[in-house]
Parts: C-alpha cells; sequence; structure tokens
C-alpha cells in the first residue's frame, strides 16, 4: 500500500527540505517557492548565515540543527508542522569517503524519528539519491561509466546506505535518482525515465529540471509514495 505525497487539500501545507543550502537545494527552493500550492517553506540548516539573502523571504523560518541529529530533525518538525521532508542532503565537491557519510546519516536519524512516533505517520518523503546508488549502474560506453563509479564510489555507496535505511519508510518515500546534476537552466522538456538495467540516453540532467520534478512530487496532489525514479534529460 502507497501512501499519497498530499494532505486532504491536495498539496502539502508545510514542506521541511534538509539540505537547502546546497546546489539542488536552492533550486528545489525555488521551484516549490513558485508553485501556484503556495506550501509553507522550511530549511533545517547549520548555519543559516549560508542561505543568500534573496532567498531568506522564500522560507517561512529557517531552522538551525544538525542533518545528522534525530532530535534536532523532529525539532524542526514540531515547528514547521511539516507534512513532507525533501531530503538533498550532500557533500558538494567533496568526494572522500570521510565526507560521504552525511547522507547515510541523515536517513539514519529520519528513520528512527518517523518510525518511533506514531505522531509522524503521515509525514511523506522525497529524497534525492543518484544514478548508480543501489540497484543501478552509471552506464555509458567504452568503459568510461566504470571508470565515473569508480571516481564517485563513495558518493554512490553513500546514497545507497541512504536508500536502504529508508526501505522501511517506502510506502511514504519517492527517492529520486537523477544522472550528472549540472547547472544549465531548464529547457522546460520532460525529463527522461529510464529502467534500472537500461542505458539513458544521455548522461547528465539540470538541478532545475530535477526540481521541478521534486515540486510535481510534493505539490501535484496525485504522487503516491513506493516510487523510485531514474531520470536523466531527453535527447
Amino acid at each position: 500500500m502507497t501512501a499519497p505525497l498530499s494532505n486532504i487539500n491536495n498539496y502539502p501545507a508545510s514542506v521541511l527540505i534538509i539540505g537547502a543550502t546546497g546546489a539542488i537545494g536552492i533550486q528545489i527552493l525555488h521551484q516549490l517557492s513558485a508553485n501556484p500550492s503556495n506550501p509553507a517553506l522550511h530549511a533545517l540548516v547549520r548555519d543559516p548565515k549560508k542561505i543568500a539573502a534573496e532567498d531568506k523571504p522564500l522560507y517561512k523560518s529557517i531552522i538551525c540543527g544538525n542533518a545528522r541529529d534525530a532530535a534536532d530533525i523532529e525539532r524542526a518538525l514540531v515547528k514547521s508542522e511539516a507534512e513532507t521532508i525533501v531530503i538533498a542532503v550532500g557533500s558538494g565537491d567533496d568526494l572522500s569517503k570521510s565526507a560521504n557519510d552525511i547522507r547515510h546519516a541523515n536517513a539514519k536519524a529520519v528513520a528512527s524519528v518517523l518510525q518511533d512516533n506514531p505522531q509522524y505517520q503521515h509525514i511523506c518523503l522525497v529524497v534525492i539519491s543518484s544514478n548508480g546508488a543501489g540497484p543501478t549502474k552509471i552506464k555509458v560506453g567504452m568503459g568510461i561509466g566504470k571508470a565515473i563509479a569508480f571516481h564517485l564510489r563513495h558518493v554512490l555507496r553513500d546514497h545507497t546506505y541512504q536508500e536502504q535505511t529508508l526501505q522501511p519508510l517506502m510506502d511514504r518515500t519517492v527517492i529520486l535518482r537523477p544522472t550528472a546534476l549540472t547547472d544549465k537552466p531548464s529547457n522546460g522538456a520532460k525529463p527522461f525515465y529510464f529502467g534500472d538495467k537500461e542505458k539513458p540516453p544521455t548522461i547528465n540532467i539540470s538541478r532545475a529540471d530535477v526540481a521541478a520534478v521534486v515540486a510535481e512530487e510534493v505539490c501535484g496532489g496525485t504522487s503516491t509514495g513506493g516510487k523510485t525514479f531514474n531520470l536523466t534529460n531527453a535527447k
């Protein structure tokens, strides 16, 4: 059984973004703030100063806390009264093993809060993972995919552990696995969705396009949990 990513009014009244200061988190903020459903947006961040001045008015609240800490996450849920959590945590450009445990640590913290507290059973998740995580492989010709996967091995391992940790919540979770993210502006085209064992037609997708999918999943009113999407730019 899957749970709707919406409330009785067909859109979430309140959304908590974890990972709001990252490049994809910023794009998600912009897409959600422009959505006609007008959800109340909240951020959980370690350093509120990292949120750009022009973006601060788009948030109803900016909550200082650690994405690894279950107590901080629960405090953010209480303050925001969120119906949906968007998880976009990452390590920026740092590909080292030591930096890439944040996704798994955050997933453990989120899962502990949502599983252990009946009052949070209605809260749904939208999670930014990556192509190459879980059962998927980065498929590029001439062995290049294997080289990329090795270069990103710590990132992909962290995403895989993240997905595995959130499996008990999968009936209310949507996982997005984009190919390589770029800063190109959206061209308005629909992303191309592909299966776990399929080779994607392109190897990258703009963060803006991924963020648009997040907004649709959160605010569309028809989405359900229990889904994982692999997505890239169409040719």
